[in-house]
C-alpha cells in the first residue's frame, strides 16, 4: 500500500515586527531663556520640556513655577530639574528640590536631576563621596514622589568619574549633539545646544523622549 500522506501546511506568515513608538520632540530650559510663549512651542511639536528648578539647596530658578504653569496650560509635558551640586549633601538638595516642585507635581515625564562639573565647587570630591551623595538624593527624591527619577550626566562629568555604570537604575538622560542617537541606553536625548523654536527668544536646547505624551 501507498504511505499515508499528511495534509499540506499552510507556512506561517512572519510575524510583522510592531514599529516603535515616534519619538516625542522636548527642549529644556531656565531662567536664562527668558520669557516663553509656550502657546507657539506646542503649536511648533514640542510635546515636553525639562524646566531647570532648584539648584543646590538655596536657589530656586525665578521663572520655573511661571513657565511651568504656562506650558501645562499649552498642553506641554513638563518636568523639573535639579542642578546638583557637588559638594553640598545630596539628601538636602533632594528636600530643595521637593520643596520647589511642590505638592501633586506632574509626573510624566519623571524629574530629572542634572550632573556637571561647571558652575559647581572648585574642588570636586572623590568618586565614592560623590557616588553616595547621588544615591541619596535620588531615593529621597524616588520615595517621596514615587517614581523613577531621569538622571543627566554631562560628558565631562561622565568623563571624570564613570557614573553611568552605577546609576543605570535610573533612565538616563544623554547628551549627544548631531543626527546620530547615543550609544549607551537612552530615555531621552539631547541632540542640540543651539536649537531654534518658534516661542523661544534666541537659543535652546532640543531634546527626544521614548517616554509618550499625550497630543493636545
Amino acid at each position: 500500500t501507498a504511505p499515508a500522506r499528511s495534509a499540506p501546511t499552510t507556512p506561517t506568515p512572519p510575524s510583522t515586527p510592531t514599529a516603535a513608538p515616534p519619538l516625542a520632540e522636548g527642549i529644556d530650559a531656565s531662567h536664562h531663556q527668558g520669557p516663553i510663549d509656550w502657546e507657539r512651542v506646542a503649536r511648533a511639536g514640542i510635546r515636553f520640556a525639562y524646566l531647570k528648578a532648584s539648584e543646590g539647596t538655596g536657589f530656586t530658578d525665578p521663572r520655573f513655577a511661571a513657565h511651568r504653569a504656562a506650558a501645562v496650560r499649552a498642553g506641554v509635558a513638563v518636568a523639573g530639574y535639579h542642578y546638583f551640586q557637588l559638594c553640598s549633601d545630596g539628601e538636602a538638595q533632594a528636600e530643595h528640590f521637593l520643596d520647589v516642585l511642590g505638592a501633586d507635581p506632574p509626573l510624566q515625564p519623571p524629574p530629572a536631576l542634572d550632573l556637571e562639573l561647571v558652575g559647581s565647587c572648585p574642588d570636586p570630591p572623590p568618586r565614592g563621596t560623590l557616588l553616595a551623595e547621588v544615591h541619596a538624593f535620588l531615593t529621597t527624591v524616588d520615595e517621596r514622589l514615587g517614581t523613577t527619577t531621569l538622571v543627566y550626566l554631562y560628558p565631562d562629568l561622565e568623563a571624570r568619574y564613570a557614573l553611568a555604570e552605577d546609576l543605570d537604575d535610573h533612565p538616563q538622560w544623554v547628551r549627544r549633539l548631531g543626527d546620530r542617537p547615543p550609544a549607551r541606553d537612552w530615555a531621552v536625548w539631547q541632540y542640540d545646544d543651539h536649537g531654534a523654536v518658534p516661542g523661544v527668544t534666541g537659543r535652546v536646547d532640543r531634546d527626544r523622549g521614548t517616554f509618550q505624551t499625550e497630543e493636545r
